[in-house]
Formats: C-alpha cells, structure tokens, sequence
C-alpha cells in the first residue's frame, strides 16, 4: 500500500465541501511514488484539504522528499554510460530492465510507470500553486511580490516536470519535423481536465514559455539550492534550446545564466579519500535534483562503461574525483556525485551551462569564445600546471571534443540520454550501442524507435486523446 504524508501545518484546515471540490481538486498530500498505483488515480477522500497561506504554497513546492526534486532514471538506464554484471539486470524491474537492454516489456497491464509518473506528479503539484496564488488576495507588497515569486517558482517546477516526461516519451527532436508527436500539456490541477497530446515543438514551445516567464520574475539566487530562481531557469532554457538544436538560444541563455554566476571547482582542492568527494550544494551546484533510486543505485556491480573510462588520460582528475576502482580489475564504479550523498545528482550546475555555452558558441561560429569556455573547465579538472590550453581546435573537430568532454564531465546525470538523442542524428556522430545479457546482443541503432520509451498502456487507456 502506498504511503501518504501530508504535511502536519496543513492538517489545520478543513475537509473540503463539494462545491470546493469542484473548484478544487488540490491533493496536498504526497504520495511516495515508488510501489505505488499512480497518484493521478487517487480519488479524494476526507483527507484533502485546501492550501490557503503562502506559506502553504511553498511548502508544496519545496517537497523534496515527495519527489518535487526528482528527475527520472530510464534514460540513464538506457544511455551509454553505464554497464551491469548480468545478475543486477536480473534483479531490476520490469521497466528497468527493458529500458538498459533497449527492448522488452516495459509495464505490467496495470503498471503506473514510476517515470511517467513522477514527471507529471511535479507538474500537477505546480499546478495546485499556481491556481491557488492566481485565487490569492495579498495583503501588502510584501505578499505581492512574494505571491509573484512563487508562481513563477511553480511554472519552473512544471517546465522542469514536464521536459523530463518529453525526453523520455518523446522521440528525438528534429527541427525539420517539428509537428511529430509530443506529450499531454497539462496546465490544469483538475485532474479530470483534458489532456492531449500536443506536437513535439507545441510542447517545448511551451516549456520554455514557462521558464522565460519565471525568468523574469525570480531573484538571481534561492535560498537554497531545492528551489527555483533566475540561476536555475536560464540554465534549464538553455539545456532545452540545446536540446532543440536551437543554438542561438542556447548561446543567449546559457550566456545569462553564467552572468549570473559562473564559478567552478578546482578538483584540485577536493579529497578523493572522502565517501562523498563533492559537498553537497556546492558551488557548481545551482538547482538541485536526484535521480529515483533503483537496485542500479550503488551497487558494485554496475560499472562506468569502459569506453568512456578510456576517454580520459593520466592527468585529468576526474578520473580520480568521480571513479573508484571496482573489484574487477579493470573496471570502475562511479564515487563522486554532486549531490553531496548517496543519490545519483539530476539538477542543473554550471559546468553543464559552461558546456552549453562552449558548443552553441562553436555551432554559431564564435570558435574563440567556445575555447576559452573548454579551457577554463579542463583547466580546473586537470592535474594543476598539466594542462595545456587548447588553441588549435575548430570546425567539426571543436563540436566533436565539445561533445566528447560533455560525455565525460556530465556522466550519471540523465543528460547524456538528451545528448544521445540529439548527436546520433548526425551520421558523423552516430554509432551503434551493444550490450550483452545472458550471452544474447542487444542493440540500439542510430534513429531507432527505441530511444521513444513507451507510455503506459494504463495511461493510453484512460486518456482517450493520447
């Protein structure tokens, strides 16, 4: 049975009538996603109850542990970065399993699906804030300007919610195609509300949309690092418009993310002997987010793929700040992570926004301002006084170590899947991914159907415009 929390400073109000039923279908209770049957088919009980201070609405913004700061895992499971010794495969889920041999079923008949599930949970609870700050009457300007603030918090949140449904159950974007099947819009906390499914450019269209608005309107820096600002929607614009091939506005927005603050590690000063080698909410660090867990999580027996173990040399330090030596020689186990913790990082941190930056530059044909992006982040991850500015790169042999450093800087944080996406359109930069499991071959080609996951059959059966 699934839990549910509701959060003790909201148990005050009361039970809703029919009326404000109608009005609204506002589940402030959060249901632990994992094991569960899906909060979309959770049907109001005596429990509900009605948001109604502003503090209220942040407390539903910043439910970290009910997974408003969770980003989903199958693109992980699919991208290659990793590989798994045959008996943790055989121990993952049904949709785990399917989604790192790239085939298989993915759900049980009546099967929620934890990814699908948890992207649209963070769109619905944005939602619930922004009807609720849209019914608000503030009081003073104080409440005016904060009411402003955490609807443009919300419209991250819902942006952030829906484009991690879009880069799984989306197939890749292509610019030439951009009225190919998208994913359900839902701008509505009614859960009876229609949802269709809009074209692939509708719906990015439409996610940065909500991130150009909350832009404007959020202070430069949060509070904490769980929460949403004008840092945070730039970069994810940015990720978007990369993953769009917009380059000219992922040079304009990853350009005003890093204005506002563009700071790096020195992974010289960080002590690989420590369990966790980053600090949590550290410097690069500017929205934080995690992956849902799994079997895969932290155990020995998944490995960082061989391959890219092979992209680094003697000098560079990642290789010591985020990998550890497995017990098979010759094969490594991910150890830094910049969560600070346990769980696998999925936010937004400026070396990420230093790459965006470095490629749509390159793209655009300002090579010298992609070199000096490259040169300062391998500048602080190399051996000091190792490394070598890089001045000889341009044309496709600049995008291509671009890219190469992207895959090696950005492991285990759910964007290779997005970068896999987008490069494998080239016929250049596209290869074939092999995996094997239990002596059979798996394969992934080059603009196969495979890199779309699935909806769950549940969901296509209960939403008749899907």
């Amino acid at each position: 049975m699934c839990p549910v929390v509701v959060h003790r400073h909201l148990i005050q109000y009361p039970i809703l009538t029919t009326m404000k039923l109608s009005k609204f279908i506002y589940f402030i209770i959060f249901l632990s996603i994992s094991g569960c049957e899906g909060f979309l088919d959770t049907k109001p009980e005596k429990s509900l109850i009605i948001p109604k201070t502003l503090d209220d609405f942040q407390a539903i913004l910043d439910a970290e542990p009910r997974l408003m700061n969770s980003i989903t895992k199958m693109g992980f499971l699919a991208s290659d970065e990793i590989v798994m010794a045959d008996p943790l495969v055989s121990l993952l889920t049904l949709d785990e399993r399917a989604a790192y041999l790239w085939e298989g079923d993915f759900y049980t008949p009546d099967a929620a699906g934890v990814d699908w599930s948890v992207g649209y949970q963070r769109v619905f609870y944005a939602n619930v804030v922004i009807e609720g700050i849209r019914d608000y009457k503030p009081t003073s300007p104080f409440e005016i300007q904060r009411a402003s603030e955490l609807d443009a918090a919300a419209r991250f949140h819902r942006a952030f919610g829906h484009f991690m449904i879009a880069a799984q159950f989306m197939g890749p974007y292509d610019p030439g195609n951009p009225t190919a099947p998208g994913i359900p819009i839902r701008n509505s906390a009614d859960l009876n509300a229609p949802s269709p499914r809009v074209t692939m450019k509708e719906a990015l269209d439409f996610i940065r949309e909500d991130l150009e608005f909350a832009s404007g309107v959020l202070p430069d820096f949060p509070e904490i690092p769980t929460r949403a600002s004008a840092w945070a929607t730039e970069a994810m614009l940015s990720r978007v418009s990369l993953y769009m091939q917009d380059y000219e506005k992922a040079y304009l927005h990853s350009g005003n993310a890093l204005e506002i603050k563009n700071e790096l590690l020195d992974y010289n000063t960080l002590d690989s002997g420590l369990r966790f080698v980053f600090p949590r909410f550290n410097v690069e660090v500017i929205h934080h987010a995690h992956m849902i867990t799994g079997r895969f999580y932290n155990s020995p027996q998944t490995y960082v793929n061989p391959e890219l173990i092979n992209l680094y040399d003697s000098l560079d330090l990642r290789l010591l700040r985020l990998m550890a030596p497995s017990p098979l020689e010759g094969l490594y186990n991910l150890q830094g992570r910049y969560s600070g913790e346990s769980f696998l990082f999925g936010g937004l941190a400026t070396d990420e926004v230093v790459l965006d930056h470095a490629e749509a530059a390159a793209r655009l044909g300002y090579e010298e301002e992609a070199l000096q992006d490259l040169n300062y982040l391998l500048k602080n991850r190399y051996l000091q006084g190792a490394f070598i500015q890089l001045d000889d790169l341009s044309g496709d042999s600049l995008i291509w170590r671009i890219a190469e450093e992207r895959r090696k800087e950005l492991l285990y944080r759910g964007v290779r899947w997005l970068d896999m996406k987008r490069y494998f359109q080239d016929p250049a930069m596209a290869k074939i991914n092999v995996r094997t499991y239990q002596n059979r071959e798996y394969r992934l080609e080059p603009n196969s159907s495979k890199y779309t996951f699935p909806i769950p059959p549940r969901e296509v059966r209960l939403n008749d415009q899907l």
